[in-house]
């Protein structure tokens, strides 16, 4: 039984101070720039805005890193930050499955949905 990763997008940060219109603003600059956004985790805590936007370009490619800084230009690039440049095509995910092995793509899988749930919870935050 073999693990296959899906191509999500960037992942992009955004910390910043919640305010009224926040993610219309934001989802609308990712449109305007020509990026889907393929997943998305909201949240708010104690009037600050963590949210996590994994984005591609309208193909469903990974976006012209041009784009992704011309968004964090627009958005503030101290309150949107690249945080994952996922590999450029599978192909390579594939190859590192192979060498790493079941065990260790079950390992990663796991870490990344504890690390996700932790941070849902509120337990854990990423906006360094």
């Amino acid at each position: 039984m073999g693990f296959h990763l899906f191509l999500q997008g960037v992942r992009l940060e955004l910390c910043t101070e919640d305010r009224q219109g926040l993610l219309a603003d934001v989802t609308r600059t990712f449109r305007e720039n020509g990026l889907n956004v393929t997943r998305a985790e909201i949240s708010t805590t104690l009037g600050t805005a963590v949210n996590v936007f994994y984005v591609t370009d309208a193909l469903g490619n990974l976006p012209d890193p041009k784009i992704i800084e011309a968004v964090r230009e627009s958005i503030g690039l101290s309150d949107l930050r690249v945080k994952e440049l996922p590999g450029i095509c599978h192909r390579n995910r594939e190859k590192e499955e192979e060498a790493m092995g079941v065990a260790g793509a079950a390992l990663l899988s796991i870490g990344s949905m504890v690390r996700r749930n932790l941070m849902s919870l509120g337990l854990i935050r990423s906006c360094s």
